[in-house]
């Protein structure tokens, strides 16, 4: 069952902000997503099992159906619920949901800290790409990557940065702002916010 991490942690899976608890190991979204499948999976084969099994008997004592079947439970949709962000059903399908589930997942954390400002700036800065109907899907994608990356960065420990990475995507973010007037004016005003934030 998933108890609420209450103060933030870091995953003990993966390192990334988590959103709750599972016995004594913290878990962020995608990590208990995919214990969630593995689980569900488990149980699906169980139940695919005793499904067989009653076939076998009905067919053995000629009572065709008479013994009770199981339901086979369907996989968990991949977890999509945002706080902070807006999705366009549209735009779901071009994008990595995890990153931008992990993106919100920062921002809530950032706000809990008290660093508002700095969750303000990933938020406008991830909308205005989401929304940014002059940016290829792919190029999206490979930007939401690299502000993902800042905001696991931001929300974790300072002694758990790597500024050297840290500049690298901001580099890669001043340069594929340079290719889009939405983007520009988005990193322009988050810039200076994350730069400072990070000293870098």
């Amino acid at each position: 069952m998933m108890e609420d991490a209450g103060s933030p942690m870091s995953c003990g899976q993966c390192g990334k902000p988590s959103i709750g608890q599972v016995g004594s190991v913290f878990l962020c979204v995608d990590c208990y997503y995919r214990l969630t499948v593995a689980q569900t999976l488990q149980l699906r084969n169980a139940a695919i099992g005793a499904n067989a099994a009653a076939q076998d008997i009905d067919f053995v004592s000629g009572l065709r159906n008479f013994t009770p079947r199981m339901q086979v439970p369907d996989l968990p949709p991949a977890p999509f619920t945002l706080n902070n962000i807006r999705v366009d059903g549209s735009t779901v399908g071009a994008i990595n949901t995890g990153e931008v589930a992990s993106i919100d997942v920062s921002i809530t954390v950032l706000q809990q800290a008290g660093n508002k400002d700095v969750s303000e700036a990933l938020k406008n800065l991830t909308q205005a790409i989401l929304d940014a109907a002059d940016i290829p899907s792919a190029t999206k994608s490979q930007t939401l990557d690299q502000v993902a990356y800042l905001s696991e960065q931001a929300a974790a420990a300072a002694k758990d940065r790597k500024p050297g990475m840290i500049k690298a995507a901001c580099a890669a973010l001043t340069q594929v702002a340079t290719t889009t007037t939405t983007l520009a004016t988005a990193w322009n005003a988050a810039a200076p916010i994350l730069q400072g934030f990070f000293g870098v």
